[in-house]
């Protein structure tokens, strides 16, 4: 009984002893196979950026950001750093960075949407969150955007959300024509939200005014809507002086007066 009980001890004594030799030779092969990767990963050089997402900026304004060019040794670019550089920009809403073996880095970009200029002295950009954009210089760019009058208002920074309120007023009725898909977004030359939360929007060929509450925008813009579909004559539109809609169920339009 106590020789089994040894030859038995013995046998479990040397397949724990087998397991720990095969798993030290799994572990140095691995070590081995991680080194040899590692001085071949330490060789390549970076020979291609592939950049999607961007409209705003330019491929070279994205690579400048980056800090990074073809050439480079792999290991040496970062993509937690390279993404970080590119959340420096203020166009640039969220980023990510990867590579694609053997030579490639793949840089995915979220660019903002302006949705007005915002002018005070001189010309910004505004994304729908309020975010302050200075105004890019792009070649053969046609920026087709309202522009939102911010005299007497203060805006902050570029890079900054907004501080003014009346701004992020205006910047939600625009928000709220542009979810209609109405016509009437392709109308708008200028806006500004004035005393009294009396919100006056400037039509384009003529510059018609359009006064509404903004209490009451959405049912307000709603009927100018339903106007603009069925009722108004382009040709004519620059012959309106104004269009009122700050009444109960009516809209009241007044045309120039005519000279001569």
């Amino acid at each position: 009984m106590a020789r089994r009980r040894k030859k038995h001890t013995l046998r479990n004594t040397l397949i724990y002893l087998g397991v720990i030799i095969v798993l030290s030779g799994l572990a140095y092969v691995n070590r081995q196979i991680e080194g040899y990767l590692s001085k071949r990963i330490a060789t390549f050089e970076l020979k291609d950026i592939k950049i999607s997402g961007n409209q705003i900026l330019s491929r070279e304004q994205v690579l400048k950001l980056c800090g990074v060019k073809p050439g480079e040794k792999y290991l040496t670019v970062k993509p937690t750093q390279i993404t970080k550089r590119l959340l420096g920009s203020p166009f640039i809403k969220s980023a990510s960075a990867v590579y694609s073996l053997p030579s490639t880095l793949r840089i995915s970009l979220q660019e903002r949407k302006p949705i007005a200029f915002v002018l005070k002295q001189k010309l910004f950009l505004i994304d729908g969150e309020g975010m302050l954009l200075p105004f890019p210089q792009i070649a053969g760019y046609s920026w087709n955007l309202p522009v939102i009058n911010a005299a007497n208002e203060t805006i902050g920074q570029p890079g900054q959300v907004t501080k003014s309120v009346n701004i992020l007023k205006t910047i939600e009725v625009l928000k709220y024509i542009q979810f209609m898909k109405s016509p009437l977004w392709s109308m708008i030359a200028a806006v500004e939200l004035g005393p009294k939360n009396i919100l006056e929007i400037s039509l384009i060929r003529g510059g018609a005014k359009v006064r509404c509450n903004f209490q009451d925008y959405q049912n307000e813009l709603y009927v100018l809507n339903l106007y603009v579909q069925n009722y108004l004559n382009w040709d004519r539109l620059a012959e309106i002086e104004y269009i009122d809609l700050r009444f109960n169920d009516r809209l009241i339009l007044k045309n120039k007066k005519k000279q001569g």
